[in-house]
């Protein structure tokens, strides 16, 4: 498993996630600017047991745009000398922070989802993961956003409702993946859940046992450790316990991501939280004339063939889409953008939103997967594109731009948001460093 995963960074701040062991479970960390100089205090942190010896270190009083390294070492004791300290593979790491706020940019950056891990040789990580840090080096990515399914937890077996069944996943996912160590030591790392880190298609629905309430409690105690710890710090909701969604900048370009897992509820209509709903509608109203990327680990603009109800596009969940998409239209906010995963293929779609002579479009980007078995596929064996509905008051069209479609796997897809276009690259995680498809459009 990583020793080390770059998290949430700003203009002048890093979360840095560590993981020691019984063994060795005391973190000491070290950042360096660019000519080797520390910044700041050596910081240490006891890890404890309860939280499978991870931890988060933060860092502040960095420089806008600015390369920095990491050197990380474990100890028995916070008393133990220099000498005593060891150190693990990619312990040392390096990241850059981010442009001062509201700065205008040209940058780009990795999206990603759907890591099959768990049958070994048969389908090893290894490749998937160096072609992504060739991409991520040739085009100089500031960040990735893992759009969900980081694990399967459910494959091949149904999960244990055990802490350590979840773990144990993560360890299958990353442990010996020296190429996906040192991936997650090199750049910021942004991560949201979907169904697979707790178990197929799940809602809230569906948690009717005791055994289904203690899997989604140590899925999600094992989410915590491994992959929200180090997103940005979110606030506890009284009535829906821990909040899962978050926002970010990079510079000038605002972030949400979307939990659209956790508060779900398809019998109460309900992808997201009232909280999120609100929290979501006010971003978008605070940004309403920059280019925005919303992430959501399921497509919300296309229409699909199967698996309805687990996707924006079900009945269940036409009121929570209409009033976002009410939302955006009544106060005009367009240049907005959807990044999503999940279903085992990459694409641009658009989504043209009408009332009474209002139009607005929206986009998607999708990439998917990085790591899987699935066949390729063509965009009728899942989508219905173009497709022409109505939702309530609103006429809506979806369609996926044939020419950006792209089935075969494996793949992860490089973003580049530059003055007024937004550009996208699709790269076979499986094969040489060739984009497949390369294109861009206006917002």
């Amino acid at each position: 498993m990583a020793r080390l995963i770059i998290g949430h960074t700003t203009h002048n701040s890093v979360k840095i996630w560590v993981r020691g062991s019984a063994r060795w479970p005391v973190a000491f960390l070290d950042v360096r600017d660019s000519a080797g100089r520390r910044k700041g205090q050596t910081q240490s942190l006891f890890l404890l047991e309860d939280s499978f010896y991870t931890g988060i270190i933060y860092w502040s009083n960095l420089s806008p745009n600015r390369p920095y390294t990491v050197h990380l070492s474990f100890a028995k004791t916070e008393d133990d000398s220099f000498e005593d300290r060891v150190r693990d593979a990619y312990t040392t790491g390096r990241f850059t922070t981010f442009p001062i706020p509201d700065a205008k940019s040209e940058f780009s950056f990795l999206l990603g989802s759907c890591n099959l891990h768990v049958f070994g040789a048969l389908k090893n990580p290894d490749s998937v993961w160096m072609r992504v840090s060739e991409v991520s080096n040739k085009h100089t990515a500031k960040f990735m956003i893992h759009c969900g399914d980081q694990i399967y937890a459910d494959i091949p077996f149904a999960p244990d409702a055990d802490p350590d069944f979840y773990r144990n996943k993560y360890l299958d996912a990353w442990e010996d993946c020296y190429p996906a160590r040192r991936f997650l030591s090199a750049r910021t790392q942004y991560m949201i859940l979907d169904d697979h880190e707790i178990s197929d298609n799940f809602d809230n629905g569906s948690l009717n046992t005791r055994y289904s309430h203690a899997l989604k409690r140590v899925a999600i105690q094992a989410y915590n450790e491994f992959q929200h710890s180090h997103n940005p710090d979110t606030a506890n909701d009284p009535v829906n316990g821990r909040q899962y969604f978050y926002s970010f900048n990079y510079g000038k370009t605002p972030f949400f991501v979307l939990d659209t897992r956790t508060e779900r509820n398809a019998s109460k209509g309900q992808m997201i939280s009232r909280m999120q709903l609100n929290c979501l509608k006010n971003w978008l109203g605070e940004h309403a004339s920059n280019t925005k990327f919303v992430v959501t680990s399921v497509p919300f603009v296309t229409q699909r063939k199967t698996e309805l109800n687990d996707k924006w596009c079900s009945t269940e969940f036409n009121q929570q889409r209409y009033e976002i998409l009410d939302y955006l239209l009544g106060n005009n906010i367009g240049k907005t953008i959807f990044l999503t995963g999940d279903m085992h293929a990459s694409y641009h779609a658009t989504m043209t939103v009408k009332r009474a002579g209002k139009t607005l479009t929206i986009h998607e980007l999708m990439s998917s997967p990085l790591n899987q078995f699935t066949p390729t596929k063509r965009i009728e064996d899942d989508f219905i594109s173009p497709h022409d509905t109505t939702l309530h008051d609103l006429e809506l069209r979806s369609r996926i731009t044939l020419s950006s479609f792209y089935g075969n796997h494996s793949n992860v897809m490089c973003i580049t948001v530059k003055n007024s276009r937004v550009g996208y690259k699709i790269y076979r995680t499986t094969q040489k460093l060739s984009a497949s498809v390369s294109k861009s459009f206006q917002p």
